[in-house]
């Protein structure tokens, strides 16, 4: 099978995947789960052929020649294994889970577009073919979101789908001026004229190409369409947001700092620390990120907005060891790309299990569930020890080597932020564990059963890739130094169970073999020691007051009260109205654009593209 077919196939399956899911609800996730295993099974055999399997085509427009390419990289290649692995596991989870959902048929339609269009995003070898398959991307999505049951789905829709269209415009301008000059829009052609213009010129066109990548990544402070996509985004839509669409943002940015190379265009300009400031000013808005998100996360009361804003914490990490350009940076930034989109996918799916038996996103509506949902609660606490970076999980790895690269070059601000996020997500992940899977079970909840099996299936094979790659991290290295060497970077030393640092090296088996035993021994002690006495929950010292509830002992609302007061006077309080006011200022200009320039006035139209041009035309000009 062809590139183009990998594409192509599943947009044109899902007019056929949503005619006959109007007949039959769960028939649109069975094909998806047959068209995504079929496309992982080919994407799997083109491992290796890297830049032998391409394809052109030459197409006149206007008296323009464009040559739409698609090219196998290792990156192109890791991306859409990625993807298509991801819409396989969400497939299986969706047949059992959307039985009862009326819009059935409309998202197993719009996932297979949207898979479709990310495959043609990461294997696009020219400018103009990333755009088009980059706007199909985003429309796709945006009508997913907007399908979400709560009131602010079309609210974050639309505000997700106005800060998309203010970095389309950016983008496609972009691409007209590179094109006005070199007639081209391959990216190596794009890379070595970008580097033989004046820096001040092609920074302007970076940043143009590189802020629609920054919205899609979530970064500080473009990231206010995350929370309100994630948390009124369908269930079962939530874990490829955060787990995936996040990543081809990033890839965007990987594109400009490697493929171009941005270094090498800023090579001359100022440094901190041997760094291009640009590069540096990136890294700290990805340290911002991280406080920020870890912040806002831990004050939240509805599981899918702490996720949500975790989400966006843990980008900053990828977009900041990215933006240092060492070989370290570069390996931990790919690792925790790779290890995010396994062990956040884990939590939104067990997320995604507690609201399919509860109907409720609130923590303080739930507890107890530890036992009704055995299978569930061991994903998510599998998923939460990778996210806090604790070993012999694969998140520990990923962390391991962006400190390694921060502290390496010495970037005070940029550890802190890092360790501040590791420290605040044992707070946030730990607050769903108590609130959601521990405590009091409510009495409306005292019937509730484990999911159905389909629905456990994608949380066993997560959870063992959690610890596969924990334990065996030289399997991720494999893919990661061939992308290393493909873009002229150099290699970390690594084996199949250890990675070389700047201060040391990090041996997993050894730690796993620890971890193993500490297993054993306690296991042993729990078994022959003396058993405590279970007694009932109300069969308990209460300091002489009298209490009848058992809810009352159930500790779930205003979980971090204590921490929220010592945020309230300045920080966490100051983010969430800049966030607040921020969106609502989005909106409004979003309102403003739709009375004033969707006239329906066919006049007004023409006069738009003619300014357009000439902006071109000027910007042409100028550059």
């Amino acid at each position: 099978m062809s590139l183009s077919q990998i594409i192509i196939i599943p947009i044109i399956i899902s007019i056929f995947t949503y005619l006959i899911s109007k007949k039959f609800k769960t028939a649109g996730s069975l094909i998806n789960i047959i068209l995504s295993g079929y496309i992982l099974y080919t994407i799997t055999n083109i491992y290796g052929k890297w830049d032998i399997l391409s394809q052109s085509l030459n197409i006149n427009i206007m008296g323009n020649n464009f040559n739409f390419i698609l090219n196998n990289s290792p990156l192109a290649w890791l991306l859409g294994i990625m993807t298509v692995g991801s819409v396989f596991l969400i497939s299986i989870f969706s047949v059992s889970s959307q039985k009862n959902i009326n819009n059935a048929a409309s998202f197993s339609f719009l996932f297979s577009i949207l898979m479709g269009s990310i495959l043609g995003v990461v294997f696009a070898g020219d400018l103009m073919t990333l755009f088009i398959f980059w706007e199909l991307m985003t429309w796709s999505s945006f009508f997913l979101i907007s399908s979400g049951k709560k009131e602010g789905a079309k609210k974050a829709s639309y505000r997700y789908l106005i800060l998309s269209t203010i970095g389309a415009y950016l983008m496609i301008t972009s691409i007209f001026i590179i094109y006005s000059q070199i007639n081209t829009l391959e990216f190596t052609q794009v890379a070595n004229y970008l580097q033989s213009i004046p820096a001040l010129n092609s920074i302007i066109l970076i940043i143009m190409m590189g802020i629609p990548f920054l919205i899609k990544t979530g970064v500080f402070p473009v990231h206010v369409w995350v929370n309100g996509a994630h948390s009124n985004a369908p269930k079962e839509f939530s874990p490829f947001l955060s787990g995936m669409m996040l990543k081809i943002g990033t890839y965007g940015l990987m594109l400009l700092l490697y493929l171009v190379p941005l270094y090498n265009i800023l090579d001359t300009s100022i440094k901190f620390r041997g760094l291009p400031i640009f590069n540096y000013i990136l890294a700290l808005f990805g340290g911002i990120t991280i406080i920020t998100g870890t912040i806002l996360a831990i004050r939240q009361e509805d599981v899918k907005k702490l996720v949500a804003f975790s989400s966006i914490s843990q980008m900053g990490y990828i977009v900041m060891a990215l933006a240092i350009t060492t070989p370290l940076g570069f390996t931990g930034g790919l690792l925790h790309l790779m290890n995010h989109m396994i062990f956040k996918t884990t939590i939104f799916l067990t997320m995604a299990a507690v609201i399919y038996r509860t109907n409720t996103t609130k923590m303080s509506e739930m507890g107890g569930l530890i036992f009704r949902m055995p299978v569930t609660f061991a994903a998510y606490l599998t998923a939460i020890i990778a996210l806090a970076g604790i070993p012999p999980t694969n998140g520990f790895i990923s962390k391991w080597v962006i400190y390694q690269a921060l502290i390496q070059k010495g970037y005070i601000f940029l550890s802190v932020a890092a360790f501040f996020g590791s420290i605040g997500s044992f707070m946030y992940v730990f607050k769903p564990l108590s609130t959601v899977f521990l405590g009091q079970l409510k009495p409306i909840h005292k019937d509730i059963k484990e999911v159905p099996f389909l629905m456990q299936i994608p949380m066993y094979i997560l959870m063992a890739l959690m610890v596969l790659f924990g334990v065996l991290p030289g399997i991720q290295m494999n893919i990661i130094n061939q992308i290393a060497r493909y873009l002229n970077i150099e290699t970390v030393q690594s084996t199949l169970y250890t990675i070389t640092g700047a201060y040391g090296a990090w041996n997993s088996l050894i730690i796993f073999n620890v971890f193993v035993g500490g297993f054993l021994l306690a296991l042993i002690i729990f078994v022959f020691a003396k058993k405590s006495e279970l007694v009932g929950l109300m069969d308990t010292y209460t300091s002489g007051e009298y209490m009848d509830d058992p809810e009352a002992y159930h500790y779930a609302y205003k979980y971090y009260r204590p921490f929220d007061r010592i945020f309230d006077s300045f920080a966490a309080k100051s983010l969430t109205r800049a966030y607040d006011t921020f969106a609502r200022n989005i909106t409004k200009l979003g309102n403003l654009l739709g009375k004033t320039i969707v006239t329906g006035n066919g006049q007004s139209y023409a006069f738009y593209m003619i300014l357009l041009m000439v902006i071109l035309a000027f910007a042409g000009w100028m550059v």
